[in-house]
């Protein structure tokens, strides 16, 4: 009796995309996915699951790299606050670059991530924090502590070159800074323009740091 020749099942596309994501590719997507799934449904509702699914690749993959939720939604926004102060590895500022400029420059590239994806995954990471003391901690030291010292390091540059007051490089200069975009754009749910930003920087920031 000859027996008939079984056909392999078809690839669908979205096993082709798993098939296809590799190494930091594969990292990125999920990273991508966890942003989006905080954004849509909050941190409570986001899965290993939902984002596998999101991400088009199998839960195993995602546990092999982050053994919970938590580690993972942390990365994620680790990963999407990247570049020079705003990640655990600044990029070095040229010499050419004042602090009034390089102050700016973060605020401007912090507020378009808050009024994007980034903003929403926020808002819901806040949320949990009020509601989980443990989560609030780990938010804290993972993730706020290393950008708060980031920018005090910036401020003690600017010290070397004239431009700040010693005292003023402390950590209530970035926690001012933080708690002005987070309140207008996470919270009141309200886009800041270039020229708010300005203001920001040269009518309330560099007032409060430069020598008397």
């Amino acid at each position: 009796m000859t027996l008939a020749a079984t056909t392999p099942p078809e690839t669908s596309p979205e096993d082709s995309g798993r098939q296809r994501k590799r190494g930091a590719e594969l990292e990125r997507a999920i990273k991508d996915a966890t942003i989006a799934e905080l954004a849509c449904g909050g941190y409570g509702n986001v899965t290993i699951e939902s984002v596998a699914a999101r991400a088009q690749t199998g839960k195993a993959s995602i546990y092999r790299r982050w053994p919970t939720k938590q580690e993972l939604v942390l990365d994620a926004l680790d990963a999407l606050l990247s570049g020079p102060l705003l990640s655990t590895e600044e990029l070095p500022l040229d010499d050419t670059i004042s602090t009034r400029d390089a102050l700016l420059s973060l605020v401007q590239r912090v507020s378009a991530l808050m009024m994007g994806p980034g903003g929403e995954a926020m808002r819901s990471i806040m949320g949990e924090s009020l509601r989980d003391a443990a989560f609030c901690a780990v938010f804290e030291c993972d993730f706020f502590d290393p950008r708060k010292q980031a920018v005090i390091r910036l401020l003690e540059r600017g010290v070397r070159r004239g431009e700040v007051r010693p005292d003023a490089a402390s950590g209530l200069v970035p926690e001012m800074l933080a708690g002005t975009l987070l309140h207008r754009i996470v919270i009141r749910r309200r886009p800041i323009n270039e020229d708010e930003l300005v203001e920001l920087v040269d009518g309330l920031l560099m007032p409060a740091i430069s020598p008397r």
